[in-house]
């Protein structure tokens, strides 16, 4: 909890230190358009993929996307996305697991525009692998699982840029994170 206290000062402070000058250019009305590239990176509450799903663990999650086509009112992305979580749970005296899940996947979602200057708000879908090691040990022995298993779920998130290239991101959903906060850097 105090890492994401932290990230989130560090975040706000970066923010606020970079709000735009006269002589920049205007944040964009709709920041995701076809040909931009979108690189975000977060912490949160981590999805325990294995496990028996105690606990809330901490996650770090990085993602990037481009827009490829627009679609209505707004943009198909496509892009990549890593994520990392542990989770350990003790159960009594003599019982102790611990969860260490890495995921690397694709990544597509659709970015509506809202013509909100600044504002992009997304949903989409992840499909990848994810490796997982799992060490238990109870009465005498000790025992270690090292799965290797498909990866997918489902996002939604919201990003708001304070400057043409730096914002704020948060997402929820199923994936690498339940919930994740952090910036969103706008490449191109």
């Amino acid at each position: 909890m105090k890492l994401l206290k932290s990230l989130l000062l560090f975040s706000f402070l970066c923010c606020w230190s970079m709000t735009p000058v006269p002589a920049q250019k205007p944040v964009p009305v709709d920041p995701m358009s076809q040909g931009n590239w979108l690189l975000n990176f977060g912490v949160g509450s981590g999805v325990p993929v294995f496990g028996n799903g105690i606990g809330v663990g901490p996650a770090i999650k990085g993602a990037f996307e481009t827009g490829l086509w627009e679609l209505g009112p707004g943009v198909l992305t496509i892009g990549g996305e890593a994520g990392f979580s542990f989770f350990a749970h003790k159960f009594g005296q003599d019982w102790r697991e611990t969860w260490v899940n890495v995921m690397f996947g694709a990544r597509s979602a659709y970015h509506y525009g809202w013509q909100v200057r600044g504002l992009d708000t997304y949903a989409g879908i992840p499909l990848g692998i994810g490796f997982c090691a799992n060490t238990y040990d109870d009465q005498p022995g000790h025992d270690n699982a090292f799965p290797v298993y498909p990866y997918f779920g489902i996002f939604f998130g919201a990003s708001y840029f304070f400057t043409p290239m730096v914002g704020v991101n948060a997402e929820v959903g199923y994936n690498s994170t339940y919930a994740n906060l952090g910036l969103v850097f706008r490449m191109k």
